[in-house]
């Protein structure tokens, strides 16, 4: 009897030891539930924010490409207006150039007319 009693008592012990596990593996299974609810909530907020981010980056880059078309443009007028007053100046060289060759012809006329006028007013005072 003494045999059963002791087998009882250790079947007892064991079946508490068990319940003790199962108790044990209940909490774990309970935490990793709430570590594993926790990681999709950082999965989202990282999803989230990489979206985000591709986001921005596709605005900024289509902002750096406007920005590119926008100075090549101004690049372009900025050639054209150079372009233009070389041209202009060109003009207004040209034209100094014949105004300045016109004065040069005048002042040959004057100073031969002076000379003729001195060499008029001498031959009349021998």
């Amino acid at each position: 009897m003494d045999d059963i009693v002791l087998t009882a008592e250790q079947y007892e012990q064991d079946v508490r030891n068990v319940k003790k596990e199962i108790a044990d593996m209940l909490r774990l299974i309970q935490r990793l539930k709430a570590e594993l609810e926790t990681l999709k909530k950082q999965k989202i907020v990282v999803e989230k924010d990489i979206e985000d981010v591709e986001v921005d980056e596709q605005n900024a880059l289509e902002q750096a490409r406007d920005n590119i078309v926008a100075l090549e443009d101004a690049l372009r007028r900025a050639k054209q207006d150079m372009a233009r007053q070389v041209r202009e100046y060109q003009e207004l060289m040209n034209l100094k150039l014949a105004l300045d060759i016109e004065i040069a012809t005048y002042r040959k006329l004057l100073e031969g007319e002076e000379i003729r006028m001195n060499d008029h007013i001498r031959h009349q005072d021998y």
